[in-house]
């Protein structure tokens, strides 16, 4: 059995993950804005429970 050669995963991230990122931070900052202007808790998953974290 013959080995084709040596297989080299890259290290570097995509771009398209890093705009998938960044888009995903900016909405959760908007969303933690909005809940500030108008008082509400924000819900999230924490420690594998639904939190509601105050505005």
């Amino acid at each position: 059995m013959k080995t084709i050669g040596h297989i080299r995963k890259s290290t570097k991230t995509p771009p398209f993950v890093l705009r998938a990122e960044r888009a995903l931070r900016r909405a959760a900052r908007n969303v933690e804005m909005q809940s500030r202007a108008l008082k509400l808790p924000v819900v999230v998953w924490q420690n594998g429970k639904v939190v509601e974290k105050p505005a």
